[in-house]
């Protein structure tokens, strides 16, 4: 691989646009950062110290850049390391972002920080050499490297800097995507998946909520076949999540499942339908973030490649970063001349 916009896409990749929504979407739920289940709150251990140290770097009035900034952790991280000054962060990212922590801050400190939802690193909105730093946590690797690396060195001053935590080809987030991928398309196989067979349990759950119906489904052959798929898939389940590394996705489609059940045996078929809908988007939507990520990181060779981009002149340094002994991504610091 050259560089990050040339990495392959995984076979089962999304589309961009269906990308986009379902990142989107998992902002909208005010998560903070992409590692919620890694992280309770925002980035600690070395990948906080990281941006601590990055941060104090700063002049008391400098200006900062947060590339495809999510919901800001690194807005956030900013303000409580340099609690004392006027640095300034605008904040850029695809989706339209909009993180409810902002709006619970005092209104001087809240002006500190500016969201700019709906903007692509490749055309930030901003005049040129206007930010001392720009930075980017898990972000930039998802741009088009090609067009979004000449505008960070559009708008850097000079002497400026770039600094970053990026998706390491090798790293237990890449690794943890790869087999969560997996779980997904195990639950979203056509006839037999999980998705398939709690759908032709609907229509049973909801005729055994009476006598009557209980007594029906005793003789109906099709839906004794339909409950028999269904337990046996509970047991592949079971089974997957006892192999797995990461098995949180599997016990929280089990938990979301049996919600499902639950709604047709008490509201009937169609709200229980709507219910497992909603339930398959959400899996859908990881699945589109996790081929996304997948299809971000960078090996050796595409980071040299993305180091290159930013010139001759500029000095850098690059090393693996580590968190509770896993390799988590590249941390990355430049400086333009």
């Amino acid at each position: 691989m050259n560089d990050a916009t040339s990495a392959p896409q995984p076979a089962d990749a999304p589309d961009n646009e269906a990308t986009r929504h379902a990142w989107a979407r998992y902002w909208q739920t005010g998560a903070l950062h992409s590692c919620a289940t890694s992280f309770a709150g925002n980035y600690d251990g070395p990948i906080g110290a990281f941006w601590r140290d990055v941060f104090g770097a700063l002049a008391p009035a400098d200006r900062v850049l947060d590339v495809a900034s999510g919901n800001g952790p690194l807005a956030q991280l900013l303000l409580a390391t340099r609690s004392e000054s006027a640095i300034t962060c605008d904040s850029v990212d695809l989706a339209p972002v909009s993180p409810p922590w902002l709006a619970q801050l005092p209104p001087a400190r809240r002006a500190r920080v500016r969201f700019f939802g709906g903007t692509r690193a490749e055309a930030l909105p901003f005049e040129d050499g206007g930010h001392a730093l720009a930075v980017s946590q898990f972000g930039l690797e998802y741009s088009d490297l090609e067009g979004s690396v000449p505008e960070l060195l559009r708008v850097l001053a000079r002497p400026g800097r770039f600094a970053a935590v990026m998706h390491h080809a090798e790293s237990r987030p890449v690794a943890l995507a790869t087999e969560e991928a997996q779980h997904i398309a195990w639950a979203l196989a056509p006839g037999g998946g999980l998705f398939a067979c709690a759908t032709a349990m609907l229509r049973p759950m909801s005729r055994a909520a009476t006598e009557a119906g209980r007594r029906a489904l005793a003789t109906d052959a099709a839906a004794l076949a339909a409950r028999e798929r269904f337990n046996t898939c509970q047991r592949e389940l079971t089974d997957r999540a006892a192999r797995s590394p990461c098995p949180d996705l599997l016990f929280e489609l089990r938990e979301a499942i049996a919600v499902v059940m639950e709604t047709a045996a008490r509201h009937g078929e169609a709200a229980a339908r709507t219910r497992l809908a909603g339930v398959e988007q959400a899996v859908r939507d990881d699945g589109a973030r996790l081929a996304d990520l997948r299809g971000a990181a960078l090996d050796e060779a595409a980071m040299q490649s993305l180091l290159a981009r930013f010139g001759r002149d500029a000095q850098h340094h690059v090393e693996p970063l580590r968190h509770d002994g896993h390799l988590m991504g590249w941390a990355v610091r430049i400086t333009l001349r």
